[in-house]
């Protein structure tokens, strides 16, 4: 489990729910599959500019703003992606080894209107769509992204 990812979680999570404690916070994302200690949720919220109110954590700015230490879709994919191929209605984008997580995280963040969903395991994340073209505009538009 990267830190990109379980922060991408983290934001998610306090879009949907309010988290009053630290301690709270490790319990949803236990809940989401996501073990992870009460200090390493400290430097989390410390790192992401979270603040705490009396409804719970929250970015300093705006909820829906991401930190400024979350990098973009171009970034992650220009830094993690070595593949990405068309097979039917699915786009198949390898990375290295650990970071299929972080680029189906970015991937889901976007929200483009072709992607039903991501599956990602180590190194590989399957990218659903409803259709062969659909399939072909997003290999297309990842392509762009990361450029020549």
């Amino acid at each position: 489990m990267d830190k990109l990812y379980r922060r991408t979680q983290i934001l998610d999570l306090l879009k949907r729910e309010a988290a009053a404690t630290q301690g709270e916070l490790c319990e949803k994302l236990a809940r989401r599959g996501i073990r992870v200690t009460q200090a390493t949720i400290s430097r989390d919220i410390e790192e992401m500019g979270l603040i705490k109110t009396r409804a719970g954590y929250r970015l300093a700015d705006s909820i829906d703003a991401l930190p400024s230490a979350q990098p973009t879709l171009p970034i992650i994919l220009k830094e993690f992606l070595r593949e990405v191929r068309k097979a039917s209605n699915l786009v198949v984008i390898k990375t290295h080894p650990g970071n299929a997580h972080s680029v189906a995280a970015a991937l889901d963040a976007a929200e483009w209107p072709e992607v039903e969903g991501t599956v990602a395991g180590d190194d590989t994340v399957f990218v659903a769509t409803d259709g062969t073209q659909e399939a072909s505009r997003v290999r297309n538009r990842i392509l762009d992204l990361v450029g020549p």
